[in-house]
């Protein structure tokens, strides 16, 4: 799935994005790192634009947002509705018993992870047989998993604040070169 260069405005977000470079999120074994600073759009461009693209192209994907903690909940429920046992299953069960049971995702997206679990590389452990590509939200400072960089293709993709005028944030969005 491919997000052309161009100017973007969720309006509803009071958001607009100047993306400088072509996104390909169809390349296989990548790993794209969205980063930037609190408020900069990450997860509105991620929710907005990567997620409904993957959505409208019918692409199996797993996603795990912001607020890890409501979705565990949903995740006890979504199992055990599906009959696996997950009684006194603990977070990282939990993950890894719903990994396990979504093979036909290929595409992984972690939005903050990194913010719950600082070191997040048993994710790729038991996803990497069938996910092709990892799409990982996180802060500029944060760094990279070392299973993600012995196995994959990075692509690290900067947000950076060009303008607020007090309503509208204008957000400049880009390749980084490595």
């Amino acid at each position: 799935m491919k997000i052309n260069s161009g100017e973007y405005t969720l309006q509803d977000r009071n958001l607009r994005f100047d993306l400088v470079d072509d996104i390909d999120f169809a390349i296989r074994d990548q790993c794209y790192f969205l980063r930037g600073g609190n408020g900069f759009g990450k997860t509105s461009f991620l929710e907005e634009m990567v997620i409904a693209g993957f959505a409208s192209r019918r692409v199996d994907y797993l996603y795990i947002g912001q607020d890890i903690r409501t979705q565990l909940y949903t995740l006890r429920a979504l199992l055990s509705v599906q009959g696996i046992k997950v009684f006194n299953a603990d977070e990282f069960e939990l993950l890894r018993l719903w990994i396990d049971h979504s093979r036909s995702a290929t595409v992984f997206i972690l939005d903050e992870f990194d913010k719950y679990f600082p070191d997040f590389e048993f994710i790729f452990d038991w996803s990497r047989a069938f996910i092709h590509t990892y799409v990982i939200v996180t802060h500029l400072d944060s760094p990279l998993p070392d299973a993600v960089t012995a196995k994959y293709s990075l692509g690290t993709i900067r947000f950076d604040l060009i303008d607020f005028d007090g309503v509208m944030k204008h957000i400049r969005i880009s390749k980084e070169k490595p």
